[in-house]
């Protein structure tokens, strides 16, 4: 007997982004037809837009599904939403400031022909489409802190996490994790949160060097805020991250260590930007450790196995 076709949805979060939808659909909707019947909708999750971006879509676009949240709810609600709402096998979640390449989608589908994949990704270019940006990124954890490294353009090795603004994820193991975690809000480090875990409870996460898209980096969180405040809300969530989900006994040993030091250092030098990142993580570490002790009994690996396998090769 053969297998079934895995059927697959293209969901778009969006906030206030009508010329990105603008320059960007025509070409998800080309890349889109290129799935065949196993394309199932194309989902526009609009966030409480103020420009206009449903009356856009209802015109322009009317081939695509609009989901209208009456007020601005966060890329991560947003997010889950379109997950929740999509009844495909496989979702495809893009910003809208993503401009696929029209071979982008269906190298990725393949992949999913395996039951133990959680998602994929593949190389990301700047908007000119001329420099590569990220594809398939590692990390290595030193001296309490965790760090991110990207790889060779044409690594294949295990990746770190799934590229939430212009990757592929099986929809059943997502939402099993319970999807983008709000604790994460308003954005930065959701996408290596839910992967991580994933890689934890034993899938894996490709990397498909086939698939192409061009990223205008920032095009909308950019309109959001300021350089300064997003600097200190990645540094946030970076924190948050590692006391979530980093459990290695060592590791935790570490950063208990570690962080008290390199923040008096800090001081020292007059440097802030970290006491205002722990500062601003203090009221959601509660909830960081809560989610820590109930999720870390589903675990089937240890972070050292996950960093020896996503460690650059």
């Amino acid at each position: 007997m053969c297998a079934m076709k895995k059927t697959v949805s293209i969901v778009i979060p969006n906030w206030n982004g009508k010329k990105l939808l603008a320059k960007n659909l025509p070409a998800v909707i080309s890349a889109a037809e290129k799935l065949g019947n196993t394309l199932h909708e194309i989902i526009v999750v609009d966030d409480g837009s103020a420009d206009d971006s449903s009356m856009f879509i209802k015109k322009e676009f009317p081939s695509v599904r609009l989901i209208e949240l009456k007020k601005n709810v966060g890329f991560h609600t947003a997010t889950n939403t379109g997950f929740k709402e999509s009844a495909a096998d496989i979702v495809i979640l893009l910003n809208s400031d993503i401009e696929p390449h029209p071979d982008a989608f269906i190298s990725l589908v393949p992949h999913f022909e395996d039951p133990d994949l959680f998602g994929v990704n593949g190389r990301i270019y700047s908007g000119d489409k001329k420099d590569f940006l990220y594809g398939n990124r590692g990390a290595y954890f030193k001296w309490g802190h965790f760090f991110l490294c990207e790889k060779n353009e044409f690594d294949t090795s295990q990746n770190l996490f799934v590229c939430g603004g212009a990757g592929a994820f099986d929809r059943k193991k997502f939402l099993s994790l319970g999807g983008f975690d709000t604790l994460y809000h308003p954005f930065y480090y959701e996408e290596q949160d839910i992967s991580y875990r994933a890689l934890k409870h034993g899938w894996h996460i490709d990397y498909e060097t086939k698939s192409i898209m061009y990223h205008q980096i920032r095009g909308s969180i950019g309109k959001k805020m300021n350089q300064k405040k997003i600097s200190y809300i990645s540094a946030r969530n970076n924190y948050l991250f590692v006391i979530k989900n980093m459990t290695d006994l060592d590791h935790t040993c570490a950063f208990i260590l570690f962080i008290p030091l390199f923040l008096v250092r800090d001081l020292f030098r007059l440097q802030f930007r970290f006491w205002i990142a722990f500062a601003m993580a203090l009221p959601r570490i509660p909830s960081a450790l809560l989610k820590r002790f109930k999720e870390q009994k589903n675990y089937t690996r240890t972070d050292k196995e996950i960093l020896r396998i996503v460690i650059q090769s």
